[in-house]
């Protein structure tokens, strides 16, 4: 059976870091042979946007998958997904969330939708949607949550004419051949001045 990734979009501009990370989980999981959609509310062009770049697209998953089989993604959860749990499930949910600083718990949103899924965390670290879901590829490939490896914060910078610029982002991303497992097309966002205000929600 193959497994589905529900990303449950709960933000209400259709940014362009919202896509790329969209966009980013989409091809990480074709990759490894695992269908994703994006499910929930559309903004904007959001929809429209996420189709041209060849993501997959479900008005209202929760009809077809609010069930005991499926696995919501939560980092407030009790119980950490096993890797038998992983293989056993339907489908899993993850927040369609750009991350908040300290993190506000957005998921419970989902409750009432996914009220028959089981609640499970990929560790005590906030993720990036896409980093979410590229954890959670390798518990699919037989890993244990805490053998996956993280990087947190992530930190890097940039040369610019105006000398080096120096960026931290709060939350946890999985490392893959050694590096930080961040698409690139995020980072060329970041060094073109994507503003911090579009990437991170930084309200309290």
């Amino acid at each position: 059976m193959r497994p589905l990734i529900i990303l449950e979009n709960l933000e209400e501009r259709a940014g362009r870091w919202l896509i790329a990370e969209y966009a980013e989980a989409s091809t990480a999981a074709e990759e490894k042979g695992v269908e994703l959609v994006v499910s929930g509310y559309m903004p904007g062009d959001l929809e429209g946007a996420l189709l041209r770049r060849g993501v997959k697209v479900m008005r209202d998953a929760s009809r077809l998958f609010n069930r005991p089989d499926v696995v919501l993604l939560d980092l407030w959860a009790e119980r950490q997904l096993e890797p038998s749990e992983a293989l056993s499930a339907r489908a899993f949910v993850v927040g369609g969330i750009l991350g908040d600083h300290p993190p506000r718990g957005r998921t419970r949103l989902l409750y009432d939708k996914y009220c028959y899924a089981a609640r499970r965390n990929l560790g005590p670290l906030q993720l990036s949607i896409d980093g979410a879901v590229k954890a959670l590829l390798q518990v699919l490939g037989g890993k244990r949550v805490e053998e996956v490896e993280l990087v947190h914060p992530l930190r890097f910078s940039f040369s610019t004419p105006l000398g080096e610029v120096e960026v931290e982002l709060p939350f946890a991303y999985p490392v893959k051949e050694g590096r930080p497992w961040i698409s690139r097309e995020l980072m060329e966002l970041l060094q073109k001045g994507l503003s911090w205000e579009e990437a991170v929600n930084l309200s309290p």
